[in-house]
Protein backbone atom coordinates (compact mmCIF):
# COMPACT_ATOMS: atom_id res chain seq x y z
CA UNK A 1 0.00 0.00 0.00
CA UNK A 2 1.63 3.41 -1.05
CA UNK A 3 1.49 5.91 1.67
CA UNK A 4 1.01 9.94 0.57
CA UNK A 5 4.58 11.61 1.86
CA UNK A 6 2.44 14.67 2.76
CA UNK A 7 0.34 13.00 5.87
CA UNK A 8 3.56 11.36 6.59
CA UNK A 9 5.37 14.21 7.05
CA UNK A 10 2.62 15.99 8.82
CA UNK A 11 1.83 12.64 11.31
CA UNK A 12 5.70 12.92 12.17
CA UNK A 13 5.75 16.11 13.24
CA UNK A 14 3.04 15.69 15.23
CA UNK A 15 4.02 12.78 16.96
CA UNK A 16 7.60 15.52 17.56
CA UNK A 17 5.31 17.95 18.72
CA UNK A 18 3.37 15.97 21.30
CA UNK A 19 6.24 14.22 22.57
CA UNK A 20 7.82 17.65 23.48
CA UNK A 21 4.82 19.02 25.06
CA UNK A 22 4.27 15.65 27.09
CA UNK A 23 3.21 16.91 30.22
CA UNK A 24 0.62 19.95 29.10
CA UNK A 25 -3.36 18.20 29.20
CA UNK A 26 -3.58 20.48 26.51
CA UNK A 27 -1.20 19.14 24.46
CA UNK A 28 -2.28 15.37 26.01
CA UNK A 29 -5.64 16.36 24.28
CA UNK A 30 -3.71 17.02 20.89
CA UNK A 31 -1.54 13.97 20.92
CA UNK A 32 -5.17 12.24 21.21
CA UNK A 33 -6.66 13.95 18.47
CA UNK A 34 -3.53 13.39 16.60
CA UNK A 35 -3.72 9.35 17.12
CA UNK A 36 -7.45 9.56 16.06
CA UNK A 37 -6.19 11.48 12.77
CA UNK A 38 -3.36 8.99 12.34
CA UNK A 39 -6.29 5.88 12.97
CA UNK A 40 -8.79 7.80 10.25
CA UNK A 41 -5.37 8.12 7.95
CA UNK A 42 -4.73 4.72 8.10
CA UNK A 43 -8.25 3.53 7.80
CA UNK A 44 -8.83 5.98 4.59
CA UNK A 45 -5.47 4.63 3.12
CA UNK A 46 -6.85 1.47 3.97
CA UNK A 47 -10.15 1.78 1.85
CA UNK A 48 -8.52 3.58 -0.68
CA UNK A 49 -6.32 0.70 -1.19
CA UNK A 50 -9.32 -1.58 -1.16
CA UNK A 51 -11.56 0.48 -3.30
CA UNK A 52 -8.27 0.66 -5.88
CA UNK A 53 -8.41 -3.28 -6.08
CA UNK A 54 -12.12 -3.12 -6.36
CA UNK A 55 -11.61 -0.90 -9.28
CA UNK A 56 -9.01 -3.09 -10.54
CA UNK A 57 -11.13 -5.85 -9.92
CA UNK A 58 -14.32 -4.17 -11.58
CA UNK A 59 -12.11 -3.09 -14.70
CA UNK A 60 -11.33 -7.06 -15.15
CA UNK A 61 -14.91 -7.58 -15.07
CA UNK A 62 -15.25 -4.96 -17.05
CA UNK A 63 -12.77 -6.27 -19.75
CA UNK A 64 -13.96 -9.78 -19.42
CA UNK A 65 -17.72 -8.48 -20.37
CA UNK A 66 -16.74 -5.98 -22.71
CA UNK A 67 -14.89 -9.21 -24.42
CA UNK A 68 -17.83 -11.45 -23.71
CA UNK A 69 -20.00 -9.11 -25.63
CA UNK A 70 -17.06 -8.85 -28.56
CA UNK A 71 -17.66 -13.14 -28.71
CA UNK A 72 -21.13 -12.29 -28.22
CA UNK A 73 -21.70 -9.93 -31.68
CA UNK A 74 -19.44 -12.02 -33.49
CA UNK A 75 -21.43 -14.95 -32.56
CA UNK A 76 -24.49 -13.25 -33.18
CA UNK A 77 -23.17 -11.81 -37.14
CA UNK A 78 -22.44 -15.41 -37.56
CA UNK A 79 -25.91 -16.61 -36.42
CA UNK A 80 -27.16 -13.77 -38.77
CA UNK A 81 -25.48 -15.07 -41.54
CA UNK A 82 -26.24 -18.76 -41.16
CA UNK A 83 -29.90 -17.44 -40.72
CA UNK A 84 -29.86 -15.89 -44.38
CA UNK A 85 -27.96 -18.78 -46.14
CA UNK A 86 -31.35 -20.89 -44.36
CA UNK A 87 -33.60 -18.51 -45.08
CA UNK A 88 -32.21 -18.91 -48.77
CA UNK A 89 -32.51 -22.28 -48.19
CA UNK A 90 -35.45 -22.25 -47.32
CA UNK A 91 -36.34 -20.33 -50.64
CA UNK A 92 -34.76 -22.95 -52.90
CA UNK A 93 -36.50 -25.68 -50.90
CA UNK A 94 -39.96 -23.37 -51.44
CA UNK A 95 -39.12 -23.89 -55.17
CA UNK A 96 -38.19 -27.19 -55.51
CA UNK A 97 -41.20 -27.99 -53.76
CA UNK A 98 -43.80 -26.09 -56.46
CA UNK A 99 -41.33 -27.53 -59.25
CA UNK A 100 -41.95 -31.15 -57.83
CA UNK A 101 -45.75 -30.35 -57.09
CA UNK A 102 -46.20 -29.02 -60.66
CA UNK A 103 -44.23 -32.09 -61.56
CA UNK A 104 -46.84 -34.25 -59.74
CA UNK A 105 -49.77 -32.41 -61.24
CA UNK A 106 -48.58 -33.42 -64.91
CA UNK A 107 -47.79 -37.25 -63.60
CA UNK A 108 -51.50 -37.60 -62.44
CA UNK A 109 -52.95 -36.02 -65.13
CA UNK A 110 -50.65 -38.08 -67.68
CA UNK A 111 -51.64 -41.32 -65.13
CA UNK A 112 -55.23 -40.27 -65.86
CA UNK A 113 -55.10 -39.95 -69.85
CA UNK A 114 -53.01 -43.34 -69.79
CA UNK A 115 -56.05 -44.68 -67.44
CA UNK A 116 -58.77 -43.61 -70.08
CA UNK A 117 -57.08 -44.82 -72.74
CA UNK A 118 -56.56 -48.21 -70.62
CA UNK A 119 -59.88 -48.34 -69.65
CA UNK A 120 -61.33 -47.51 -73.45
CA UNK A 121 -58.48 -50.17 -75.37
CA UNK A 122 -59.91 -52.75 -72.40
CA UNK A 123 -63.84 -51.68 -73.22
CA UNK A 124 -62.78 -52.38 -76.82
CA UNK A 125 -60.96 -55.30 -76.44
CA UNK A 126 -63.86 -56.67 -74.73
CA UNK A 127 -66.19 -55.66 -77.81
CA UNK A 128 -63.86 -56.76 -80.17
CA UNK A 129 -63.84 -60.21 -78.12
CA UNK A 130 -67.41 -60.26 -78.30
CA UNK A 131 -67.48 -59.48 -82.30
CA UNK A 132 -64.90 -61.96 -82.73
CA UNK A 133 -66.79 -64.72 -80.96
CA UNK A 134 -70.17 -63.83 -83.22
CA UNK A 135 -67.94 -64.19 -86.12
CA UNK A 136 -66.68 -67.67 -84.98
CA UNK A 137 -70.09 -68.80 -84.29
CA UNK A 138 -71.14 -67.24 -87.84
CA UNK A 139 -68.51 -68.68 -89.36
CA UNK A 140 -69.08 -72.63 -87.61
CA UNK A 141 -72.80 -72.06 -88.68
CA UNK A 142 -71.84 -71.23 -92.61
CA UNK A 143 -69.47 -74.05 -92.56
CA UNK A 144 -72.36 -76.03 -91.33
CA UNK A 145 -74.75 -75.21 -94.21
CA UNK A 146 -71.99 -75.03 -96.53
CA UNK A 147 -71.65 -78.54 -95.77
CA UNK A 148 -75.74 -78.88 -96.12
CA UNK A 149 -75.44 -77.81 -99.42
CA UNK A 150 -72.76 -79.94 -101.01
CA UNK A 151 -74.48 -82.65 -99.67
CA UNK A 152 -77.76 -81.24 -101.51
CA UNK A 153 -75.90 -80.70 -104.35
CA UNK A 154 -74.70 -83.81 -104.67
CA UNK A 155 -77.97 -85.43 -103.62
CA UNK A 156 -79.22 -83.48 -106.75
CA UNK A 157 -76.09 -84.72 -109.17
CA UNK A 158 -76.23 -87.98 -108.24
CA UNK A 159 -79.87 -88.43 -109.23
CA UNK A 160 -79.88 -86.13 -112.23
CA UNK A 161 -76.89 -89.73 -113.16
CA UNK A 162 -79.37 -92.05 -112.57
CA UNK A 163 -82.20 -89.98 -114.56
CA UNK A 164 -82.76 -92.38 -117.17
CA UNK A 165 -84.55 -92.37 -121.01
CA UNK A 166 -87.13 -94.36 -119.26
CA UNK A 167 -87.56 -91.55 -116.76
CA UNK A 168 -87.63 -88.88 -119.45
CA UNK A 169 -89.97 -90.50 -121.66
CA UNK A 170 -92.41 -90.85 -118.72
CA UNK A 171 -91.92 -87.28 -117.44
CA UNK A 172 -93.14 -86.49 -120.84
CA UNK A 173 -95.87 -89.02 -120.85
CA UNK A 174 -98.95 -86.66 -121.87
CA UNK A 175 -101.94 -88.51 -120.56
CA UNK A 176 -100.74 -89.26 -116.73
CA UNK A 177 -98.17 -87.04 -115.60
CA UNK A 178 -97.30 -88.72 -112.95
CA UNK A 179 -93.54 -89.02 -113.03
CA UNK A 180 -93.38 -84.60 -113.80
CA UNK A 181 -95.33 -84.37 -110.68
CA UNK A 182 -92.77 -86.45 -108.93
CA UNK A 183 -90.24 -84.57 -110.66
CA UNK A 184 -91.77 -81.27 -109.74
CA UNK A 185 -92.28 -81.90 -106.04
CA UNK A 186 -88.09 -82.91 -105.83
CA UNK A 187 -87.82 -79.73 -107.43
CA UNK A 188 -89.39 -77.98 -105.20
CA UNK A 189 -88.49 -80.02 -101.75
CA UNK A 190 -84.66 -79.22 -102.76
CA UNK A 191 -85.31 -75.53 -103.93
CA UNK A 192 -86.96 -75.61 -99.67
CA UNK A 193 -83.57 -77.56 -98.79
CA UNK A 194 -81.60 -74.83 -100.47
CA UNK A 195 -83.06 -72.15 -99.29
CA UNK A 196 -83.19 -72.89 -95.66
CA UNK A 197 -79.81 -73.16 -95.90
CA UNK A 198 -78.72 -70.03 -97.65
CA UNK A 199 -76.23 -68.18 -95.96
CA UNK A 200 -78.38 -64.76 -94.74
CA UNK A 201 -76.99 -61.46 -94.37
Amino acid sequence: MAKNPFWLGLVLSGVALMQARAADPAEQKMREALRNTMLQLRSAETEKANLQAAQAENDQKLKAAAADLAQIKKQAAADQEELKALKAKLGAGAAENARLAEALDKWKAGHQKVTEIATALEKEKVRMTDKAAVLERRCDEQQTRNVALHKIATEILERYRKFGIGDAITAREPFIGITRVKLQNLVQDYTDKISEQRIKP
